[in-house]
Formats: structure tokens, sequence, C-alpha cells
């Protein structure tokens, strides 16, 4: 007799849960029956939460739905943080925060998350939650921030839009405190200080990622000379330099040097794509 979902045991309907984004999470499996409700609230489900993918302005699909479902009148991002962060139980190895994420959520996750090893952080860190105008990265959000990232202790890899102010002494914190780091994701634009930070705070990075990116040639040559121990780099829709035989020479020991939309001269496809990409910090 063939056996039917809702009388799996527990253990493997966790194994299929742990891999399903959060919105399926949160709106699909938990009104199927009591069962896949149970598994749900299995803390391996919430150690992985890509909540960057998620809208969560005040009239979108996911928050009416969620209001709907949840039987609530007001929804805040704030809210559901700590609603994903208590069902993990602290077990949360992976999380990309989205836009709408305030310096105070970052506080609280410093304390709630002290296995994370995969943090995406926003560009700009709103002051309260459902404002349009952030901080724009002043004193406090500068000397607050990098402090926060330290308490991490097991994090191996950051992946961060644009350049806030604070990015020089995040990386200062990491090369002192999280002594597993190995992989970085960056985009826009990429100075010389920026790129001597990269260098001497992370001289043994194993992973480089470097997207919709502005980035001179020296700058990019720094980091190749001074990153010796990269396996993988990957530079996609980036201008300021192109991939010459001197670059192919300079990264014929990485295992993984993949390149795509490469060009010396910003144009208006870059302005574009980086407008796109602004509109997703």
């Amino acid at each position: 007799m063939e056996r039917r979902w809702e009388e799996l045991e527990i253990d493997c309907l966790v194994n299929v849960f742990e891999r399903l984004e959060i919105q399926d999470l949160t709106l699909g499996v938990p009104f199927v029956c009591k069962s896949w409700y149970q598994a749900s609230l299995h803390p391996h489900c919430w150690k992985s939460l890509n909540l960057g993918s998620l809208n969560f302005g005040p009239y979108s699909p996911f928050v009416e739905k969620f209001k709907l479902w949840y039987h609530i009148d007001c929804f805040s991002f704030t809210g559901f943080l700590k609603f994903a962060i208590n069902r993990s139980h602290k077990s949360v190895i992976d999380l990309l925060l989205p836009r709408s994420c305030t310096l105070a959520n970052l506080i609280y996750l410093s304390n709630e998350c002290p296995c994370l090893k995969i943090l995406g952080l926003p560009f700009l860190l709103l002051e309260e939650e459902n404002i349009s105008l952030p901080t724009f990265d002043g004193d406090e959000v500068k000397n607050l921030v990098p402090g926060l990232v330290a308490k991490w202790k097991d994090l191996e890899r950051l992946h961060i839009k644009e350049t806030p102010c604070y990015f020089k002494e995040i990386l200062h914190e990491i090369s002192r405190h999280c002594k597993s780091f190995v992989g970085l994701k960056k985009s826009g634009y990429i100075d010389r200080e920026e790129a001597l930070a990269i260098v001497n705070c992370l001289p043994k990075l194993k992973y480089l990622k470097v997207t919709c990116a502005y980035m001179p040639r020296k700058n990019f040559l720094m980091i190749l000379k001074g990153c010796k121990e990269l396996e993988e780099l990957v530079v996609k829709d980036c201008c300021g330099f192109k991939v010459d035989e001197e670059i192919l020479k300079l990264t014929s020991h990485i295992k993984i040097f993949e390149y795509e939309d490469v060009r010396v001269e910003l144009d208006d496809w870059f302005y574009e794509a980086g407008r796109r990409l602004a509109l997703q910090c």
C-alpha cells in the first residue's frame, strides 16, 4: 500500500522542509496537516533564513497573506523576525537580511544567533521600522555594527551590497574575531581603501565574488596580489578593467575563475544594473 506524505516520520519531513524557502515554510507547509505543522516547528527547518528574498512592504502579497492566515491585524518586520528566530531556537547558521532591517534588529540578532556562519547585510540600516529615510550610516551605526559582526565567532562568509561606511571596520573586526572566515561577496564601488582593507584584513580569503561593481584595474590587481590563497573568484557585471593576459596570469593558480560582462568603461547598462541593485538593498 502506498504511504501518504502526512504519514511520514517527523525526521523525514524535517529533512525535506529544511530545504524550503521561508515563504513556503510559513505560508504553505504548516497549513497542510497537523503532522506537517509539527514538523515545520523543528529548529532545523529554521537554520537558513533568506529574508532578503521577501517583500516586507505593508501591502505586499506576502504580508497580506501572512496577516490573513495567522489572524493578525498589524504586521511588522521586527515581529516576523522574532517569530522566525524563536522557532530556530538559536540554531540559525545562514541569514540574509532585507532592506527593512533596523539597527535594533541587528543588535537582537547578534544575541539570538550565536552559531551564524553566513551573513548578508543590507546597504543601509533603518533607524526605525516603517520609515523611508535610513540613518545614512551615521556615527551610531558605524560604531556599533562592526562590533556586532565580531560577536559571530563562527562567521565564514559575508554578503554585503554597495559599500557602507563601516565596511573597513567590519573587515578589521572579522580579522580579529572570526578565525573561520573564508568568503566575501561584494557589489558597488570598490576604491583603493576598500581593496587595501580586503588585502590587509583578509589575506587568507578563499572565496570572493564581485558583482555589479566599479573597480579600477589597479584595485583589482591589488586584491589579486594580496589574496594569494583564493580558490574561487567570480567577477560579473563589473566595470573598471578588462581581463587581459596579466590578470589571467595572476589568476592562473585559482581553481575557479569566472568572469562575465567585464568592461573598462562605465555605460548606461551599468547604471541601470546599479539602480536595480540599489532597489534590492
